[in-house]
């Protein structure tokens, strides 16, 4: 029987939330989640991760969350997660099998990614240890994700910069207005998540 972390729900919860998302998660996946949240617990006790308050909603807001910003990427190029921090949404991206570069300046951080990474036998994720606005890809990338480090306009500003017309950003927030102009988008809902909002792409 494959163990996850006491914070997880049931096995069968989780399947039962993948599947009502549409999720496209495997069983070998699945897996690697709980291993992953399971380093990123460990990890947790030395250095500031998660909060107390973020364990009991990991599976619900962390995960789930990052699993839908696959709704919105194009797995045959390369994604570039903006101040990846404790891992969400790239190495959950990375584990689904988008090849992920996370843009992560804290040295703490970024060296719990690269660890995590390397024990989770993740070839498809490189951790880069810089903001993006000094961040020079050496190959072309197209596609960004962000979880709430800076406005969407300050993002794409340095977009527009790095990766030119045709990139895009994946950003969540709260909610969208009429005013806002964007590609496409992907509504939250709780449940199975434990909080709505919205997952916003946005075109250079």
């Amino acid at each position: 029987m494959k163990q996850f972390p006491i914070s997880f729900p049931p096995l069968s919860t989780m399947i039962e939330d993948i599947e009502e998302l549409n999720a496209g998660v495997d069983e070998k996946q699945l897996e690697i989640f709980g291993k992953f949240a399971g380093i990123l617990l460990e990890r947790s006790a030395r250095i500031n991760l998660i909060g107390p308050r973020e364990r009991g909603r990991l599976w619900r807001r962390h995960f789930l969350e990052s699993i839908q910003y696959a709704l919105l990427l194009d797995k045959r190029e390369a994604v570039v997660d903006i101040g990846s921090g404790n891992g969400f949404p790239g190495m959950i991206l990375a584990i689904m099998g988008y090849r992920m570069i996370l843009l992560e300046p804290r040295r703490k951080r970024y060296l719990f990614l690269d660890y995590a990474s390397s024990e989770l036998g993740l070839d498809n994720c490189m951790t880069v240890p810089l903001r993006l606005e000094n961040f020079n890809p050496e190959e072309e990338v197209k596609q960004f994700v962000a979880r709430a480090v800076a406005p969407p306009a300050l993002l794409l500003a340095r977009i527009a910069e790095i990766a030119g017309e045709g990139s895009m950003l994946v950003y969540r927030q709260p909610e969208i207005s009429g005013n806002e102009e964007f590609e496409s988008y992907v509504e939250l809902n709780c449940p199975p998540l434990d909080r709505n909002g919205f997952l916003v792409q946005y075109r250079v």
